[in-house]
C-alpha cells in the first residue's frame, strides 16, 4: 500500500514536486500555497503537475462563467463535504483519503481511472481540509461534463503547453 506521500510524490522522480508547472518557479519560492494533481489510469499515473496559486488563478480566469458555475454545482451538489471532512477527519493520516472517490464513494480498485488533488502551504507542508482526496474519473467527467468549448479550449491549451508527453486532444478530463 502506497504511502501518502508516494501517491503525492512526482512518479517521474519518486520525489515532492519542486517546481510550478505553469511558470516554472521552485514552489518554496512562491510565497504561496500549490496544489498537485496526478490522474491514473487503469493503475498508471497518465498526468502529474504541480501548480502555484497565482497560475492557477490565471488558468481558471481563462474559463468561462458557465463552466466555473457548472463545476461549482457539481461540488456542491454531488460531495457530501460535511461527511467527508467528518470522515477525513478520523483518518489517521492522508492516506485512507485515497481509498475510493469523494463524491460516488466507488473504491479505488473498482475504477478504470481517478484523480487525486492535494493542497501544500506556502512552507511545503499538506493542508489537511476538503483536500487531499480521490476522484474517480466518471465522477470527473461529470463535473467536467457542463465546460463549455472555450473552457475545453483552455484545458487543451493548457495540456499542450504545460503537461508534456499527454496529448492536448484527449479526452480524458483531469482536474485543475
Amino acid at each position: 500500500m502506497k504511502s501518502a506521500e508516494e501517491w503525492l510524490y512526482s512518479e517521474e522522480t519518486g520525489r515532492e514536486f519542486s517546481h510550478c508547472v505553469r511558470c516554472r518557479m521552485p514552489l518554496l519560492e512562491t510565497d504561496g500555497p500549490w496544489l498537485v494533481n496526478k490522474d491514473y489510469f487503469r493503475g498508471e499515473c497518465v498526468r502529474e503537475y504541480a501548480i502555484c496559486r497565482v497560475c492557477r488563478d490565471a488558468v481558471t480566469e481563462g474559463l468561462s462563467d458557465e463552466s466555473k458555475e457548472s463545476v461549482r454545482s457539481f461540488l456542491e451538489t454531488a460531495i457530501d463535504w460535511e461527511g467527508w471532512l467528518a470522515r477525513a477527519m478520523m483518518m489517521p493520516d492522508a492516506t485512507g483519503r485515497f481509498a475510493g472517490c469523494v463524491s460516488c464513494g466507488a473504491k479505488r480498485e473498482q475504477v478504470d481511472g481517478f484523480g487525486v488533488s492535494a493542497y501544500f502551504d506556502p512552507g511545503g507542508s499538506l493542508v489537511a481540509g476538503p483536500l487531499p482526496l480521490l476522484i474517480c474519473g466518471g465522477c470527473v467527467g461529470r463535473m467536467t461534463a457542463g465546460l463549455s468549448e472555450e473552457s475545453r479550449g483552455v484545458w487543451k491549451d493548457f495540456q499542450e503547453r504545460y503537461l508534456t508527453g499527454f496529448p492536448g486532444d484527449s479526452d480524458y478530463p483531469g482536474m485543475f
